[in-house]
């Protein structure tokens, strides 16, 4: 495969965005794009390439040439806000997660919400293995983690050092997140997220001070895990 060739193909688009895993987080924002659309009115592919990369000719889905379209624009970024008047310290502990990816995402969420510490648990990745980086994008540099071979000697010191536990899970004890209020004087918290098909250790559901869960509708039981996380984390932050 020469290098001046001008099909792009899949795998190219890969290589190209997954690249970002090595970029530092001033690195990211200084990039800028410019978008891509096919020629053909029966495609009509339409996708964003780096500002700076070679430019793309034929289409990666039906071979006809390409055509920029607009001007380039920098990443869209998102102004910090005030956190809620009561909004707690949290903390998390994932208990023997078994996607790495799903591990990575986490650590996204968790720099993004500002989560003061990560426990990871049992079969719970850590930030050493290089593939956690796909989804974390340099979050997983950004928080604090600490590695634990028994998910429930961890609970169980976070709440010996006066952190409550929550545990985002369902059953017949659990209560509506948005139902929980934060107690007077308890501004340390920690969110359980468990296995996604076992969920949460049931002695670490019995050692929690709240068991809540995040109401849904429609068919399915469970939310993904890192959504979950997503909107418990932005609730007692924020509302």
């Amino acid at each position: 495969r020469g290098e001046n060739r001008s099909f792009f193909t899949f795998q190219d688009f890969y290589r190209v965005f997954s690249s970002f895993d090595i970029l530092s987080s001033t690195m990211i924002s200084s990039l800028s794009f410019r978008m891509q659309e096919c020629s053909n009115q029966d495609c009509r592919f339409r996708f964003p390439v780096l500002e700076n990369a070679s430019r793309i000719e034929i289409c990666p889905k039906c071979g006809a040439s390409l055509k920029e379209i607009g001007s380039a624009y920098p990443r869209h970024r998102v102004e910090r806000e005030l956190l809620a008047p009561q909004a707690p310290e949290l903390h998390l502990l994932l208990d023997n997660i078994r996607s790495i990816y799903n591990v990575g995402s986490i650590f996204r969420t968790a720099a993004a919400t500002g989560i003061a510490k990560i426990h990871l648990c049992g079969m719970t990745a850590t930030p050493d293995n290089p593939r956690l980086a796909k989804t974390a994008i340099g979050a997983e540099k950004m928080v604090t983690w600490k590695y634990h071979l028994n998910g429930l000697v961890a609970a169980k010191a976070l709440a010996q050092e006066g952190i409550s536990l929550w545990a985002i899970e369902g059953g017949e004890k659990a209560t509506s997140l948005f139902d929980a209020k934060i107690p007077q004087g308890n501004r340390k918290i920690a969110l359980i997220i468990g296995n996604e098909l076992a969920g949460i250790d049931p002695e670490i559901i019995r050692v929690s001070e709240r068991i809540l869960y995040i109401p849904m509708q429609g068919s399915k039981e469970s939310l993904n895990l890192t959504v979950a996380f997503g909107i418990a984390a932005y609730y007692l932050r924020y509302f």
